[in-house]
C-alpha cells in the first residue's frame, strides 16, 4: 500500500509540476542562474584550495548544479505558480530591474559612493524607503536562512565529529549564519539602490507592487530552496575532503 502510495504523490507532483519549458523561460526573463554561477565560483575556488591537499580527490563535475537547479526548480514550483510568475516578467519594469541588477560592466567602487552618499541626501529618503522594502521581499529571511544552513550543514557535521562540546558547535553555527544573512541583506539592499538610481519614483513604486505579489513569493522561496539543493553535493563533496585531509 505504501508503494502505491509513493508513487502516487510522484505522479501527481510530476501532472502539477511546472514544465521545462516554462522552467527555461523563466532563467532566460529572470537571469536566475546568475546567483547559483556566482555561489558555484565560490565554492569551487574553496574547493580547488580542498583539492591541492587531497590529490585523491575527484573534482565536481559543476555542470550538474545548473541540472540539479532546474530539475529542484521544477519541481518547487507548480504549473500555475510558474505561470504566474512568468505573467509578472512581462512587466517592462520588472525586466528594467532583472537587467540593472545584472549589470556585468557595474563598477563596485562607483556604487559604493553613490550608495554612500545617496544615504546622507534628506530628499532621497522616499526612494531609500521604497528600496528597503522590496530588498525585504527579494532577501527573503526566512528563505535565506534554510538556504545557508542547508549549504553549511555538511562542514558543520565534520567539525562537530571533532568538537567536544556540541553545544559550542551550535552556536558558532548559529552566529555564522546570523552574519552571513546580515551581511547579505545589507548587500543586497545597496545594490537595489544603486541598479535603480535611475529609476522614477513611480517606477519604484510599480517595482515594490510587483514584488509584493503572491506569485514574487513563490519564485523567491523557490529559488533559494533550488539553489541550495543544487549545491548540497558539491559541498557535501568538499567536505567529505576537508574530513579526510584532517585525519
Amino acid at each position: 500500500m505504501k508503494k502505491i502510495i509513493i508513487l502516487l504523490n510522484i505522479s501527481f507532483a510530476l501532472l502539477f509540476a511546472a514544465t521545462p519549458e516554462q522552467v527555461e523561460r523563466y532563467i532566460s526573463l529572470s537571469q536566475a542562474e546568475e546567483e547559483l554561477l556566482e555561489l558555484e565560483s565560490s565554492f569551487s575556488a574553496m574547493q580547488s584550495k580542498v583539492s591541492a591537499k587531497d590529490t585523491n580527490s575527484s573534482t565536481y563535475d559543476t555542470e550538474l548544479l545548473s541540472i540539479r537547479f532546474r530539475e529542484h526548480l521544477q519541481k518547487t514550483l507548480s504549473e500555475n505558480e510558474m505561470e504566474k510568475v512568468l505573467e509578472n516578467y512581462k512587466n517592462e519594469i520588472l525586466l528594467k530591474f532583472v537587467s540593472a541588477t545584472n549589470d556585468p560592466d557595474r563598477d563596485p567602487y562607483d556604487a559604493m559612493s553613490y550608495v554612500k552618499k545617496l544615504k546622507t541626501d534628506a530628499s532621497a529618503q522616499i526612494r531609500i524607503g521604497i528600496t528597503e522594502k522590496i530588498n525585504k521581499i527579494y532577501s527573503n529571511k526566512e528563505a535565506m536562512y534554510a538556504m545557508i544552513n542547508t549549504l553549511i550543514e555538511p562542514m558543520m557535521k565534520t567539525i562537530q565529529t571533532k568538537a567536544s562540546n556540541d553545544k559550542n558547535v551550535e552556536k558558532m553555527k548559529k552566529t555564522f549564519v546570523d552574519r552571513v544573512v546580515k551581511k547579505a541583506i545589507e548587500d543586497s539592499n545597496n545594490e537595489i539602490l544603486y541598479a535603480t538610481r535611475e529609476f522614477t519614483i513611480k517606477e519604484l513604486e510599480e517595482l515594490l507592487k510587483i514584488a509584493k505579489t503572491p506569485a514574487t513569493g513563490y519564485e523567491i522561496k523557490a529559488l533559494y530552496d533550488s539553489v541550495a539543493f543544487a549545491m548540497q553535493e558539491l559541498v557535501g563533496q568538499m567536505a567529505s575532503q576537508m574530513e579526510y585531509i584532517s585525519r
